[in-house]
């Protein structure tokens, strides 16, 4: 009997570098820009601050 699972494991969606920039310009496109472009980049910086928050890089060498 083997220990290894019968499925693939799953993979972690990572976007593309450049995806922020590309929903933003749909968004600024749309019909509803003045609503969704204020929201959108007040959750963007506040996912900005998160990641510079909590970064370490003490952590990261730690892996290493």
């Amino acid at each position: 009997m083997s220990a290894r699972p019968n499925h693939p494991p799953a993979l972690s969606y990572v976007s593309a570098p450049g995806a922020p920039a590309e929903l933003l310009a749909q968004l600024r496109d749309s019909d509803r820009a003045d609503r969704w472009v204020p929201a959108f980049e007040q959750g963007w910086m506040q996912a900005l601050e998160e990641s510079r928050r909590t970064f370490s890089l003490a952590g990261l060498y730690a892996v290493f």
